[in-house]
């Protein structure tokens, strides 16, 4: 391992078109780490083997605005290198480290402040000009995974965060080691499909994680690797990556660099439910996600709630994984999600929330939650069958009978029967049994209709007859009211 000395910065020192993809190689700016330069060769001569394109920025052609527009349109960043601080912002013995912090080109350096890039001190601030979910990958840089040469930071996770928050603020996905090798790179190249699965394969596998600033930072206590981002982001394949465009790099550089090109913009449009559902039960609705940028998105999550209003605590149901969706265009997605059996019976609107895990980086972060126009009743469930439509007509001896059974409780039913009787006027009970239909079962809320003909062996029925039906006269069906499966119509001669 080698951990290589940081550099003090002090005081007193329209329309763009898109570049293609590449993997950006950055090493030894300052021609001072024979081991980063070394390094970063040996890795941009493997990635070319492998049919990468590759942009190598190396000692002194890496200059900051040559980093700069190397990271446009780029795939992946490899840096390896120093890694800069203000005079002052750290004691050089293990103290505390404070932002911000800096890549270091051979001529001058390239500031994190914030979410932000800053080159020099007195330039502009603008956002990374990267795609969202691409990796950054930080080789022995000092502060970069919370040390400098020997020395262990005493606030790691702080440094880490604040050192990372340039590219993360962007949308990509940081991962930094003091290791010398480049082996999660490796990892990638021998087919480890995203950085949960490289973590597990490298030589020093993150297992642990803290809380800073709402956002969870990976790292071993004392250890030399660090990652923040989505774990289930991925290193481009190689027939992914096309040449480095330097023209579209140099009109990007030369504009006001206010906003980050790549940058996609999702939102819900729209979230549709049912009228009623039941607690421990499955619920079914439909969201519309559309991306609202001319610039395909980054993989995320749809987060699913239910809210109460608008400003009540959401009630998380679960998600989807969407792996990407292009500019301009629009995902259907319907879902099905158990409903929480303690939460308390009421009406609720469904929620949906695009990149729930901000793993892009967005124009807008302001649209991503859209809550349902009407609420769904959610109460304990329960099964109620009726009749809504009975009527029957008699022709000679043909009993033609319409009839819809309605389930208006909130959860399915199994099959059942329905019985039909003909019985006298001022009579008790349900008269003759003449036939029945069968029901395969009924979704909550949904109707049915049968209209059986029924030849009948007998002339007595006549105008003084009425029908009943019977719904479920074996009870199978376990429901909340039983007292109104029966209903009686009189019978009309034609």
């Amino acid at each position: 391992m080698v951990l290589v000395a940081a550099v003090v910065f002090s005081f007193i020192f329209s329309f763009i078109p898109f570049s293609s993809a590449h993997i950006l190689i950055i090493g030894d700016s300052q021609s001072d780490i024979p081991d980063a330069y070394s390094e970063t060769k040996s890795l941009a001569s493997l990635l070319k083997s492998k049919g990468y394109e590759v942009d190598v920025l190396y000692r002194e052609n890496a200059t900051s605005k040559n980093i700069l527009k190397g990271m446009y349109g780029a795939d992946a960043i490899i840096y390896a290198g120093h890694g800069g601080y203000e005079t002052g912002n750290y004691n050089m013995n293990g103290g505390s480290a404070s932002p911000p912090f800096a890549l270091v080109g051979s001529d001058t350096f390239i500031w994190g402040v914030g979410d932000k890039m800053r080159e020099g001190w007195n330039g502009k601030l603008f956002s990374a000009p990267i795609k969202n979910n691409i990796p950054v990958i930080m080789l022995q840089a000092c502060f970069s995974a919370g040390w400098v040469d020997s020395n262990e930071v005493a606030n790691p996770t702080a440094t880490i965060y604040n050192f990372a928050k340039m590219f993360t603020g962007a949308g990509a996905n940081y991962y930094a080691t003091s290791w010398v090798g480049g082996d999660i790179i490796k990892d990638f190249v021998n087919g480890a499909k995203n950085f949960y699965e490289a973590n597990n394969e490298n030589y020093e596998k993150i297992t642990q994680a803290n809380v800073y600033k709402n956002t969870t930072i990976w790292r071993n206590a004392h250890g030399y690797s660090a990652f923040v981002g989505n774990w289930l982001g991925t290193f481009p394949k190689a027939n992914e990556t096309t040449k480095y465009d330097d023209a579209a790099a140099e009109a990007w550089y030369n504009s006001d660099r206010s906003k980050n090109p790549f940058m996609s913009d999702l939102t819900v449009v729209q979230v549709t439910g049912p009228n009623a559902a039941a607690k421990s039960y499955n619920i079914c609705f439909t969201a519309v996600i559309k991306n609202l940028a001319n610039v395909s998105s980054g993989n995320f999550y749809i987060n699913y709630y239910l809210k109460l209003n608008s400003k009540s605590p959401n009630i998380y149901l679960g998600h989807t994984f969407i792996t990407s969706l292009g500019a301009l265009s629009s995902i259907k997605d319907k879902k099905t999600l158990l409903i929480p059996k303690n939460i308390a019976s009421g009406k609720y609107y469904i929620a949906g929330y695009a990149d729930a895990n901000k793993n892009n980086a967005e124009t807008s972060e302001n649209n991503n939650l859209k809550i349902s126009t009407s609420k769904t009743l959610i109460s304990s469930p329960y099964k109620d069958l009726v009749s809504t439509q009975l009527s029957a007509t008699l022709n000679a001896n043909n009993l033609h009978i319409y009839n819809t059974v309605k389930n208006v409780g909130n959860v399915a039913t199994k099959s059942f029967w329905v019985s039909y009787y003909l019985k006298k006027q001022g009579t008790s009970g349900l008269g003759d049994y003449v036939s029945h239909s069968y029901y395969a079962g009924l979704k909550p809320g949904s109707s049915k209709q049968q209209n059986p003909t029924i030849y009948l062996k007998t002339k007595k029925y006549s105008s003084k007859y009425i029908l009943v039906e019977y719904i479920d006269p074996d009870k199978k069906i376990v429901e909340s009211n039983k007292t109104n499966n029966i209903k009686a119509h009189q019978l009309k001669i034609v």
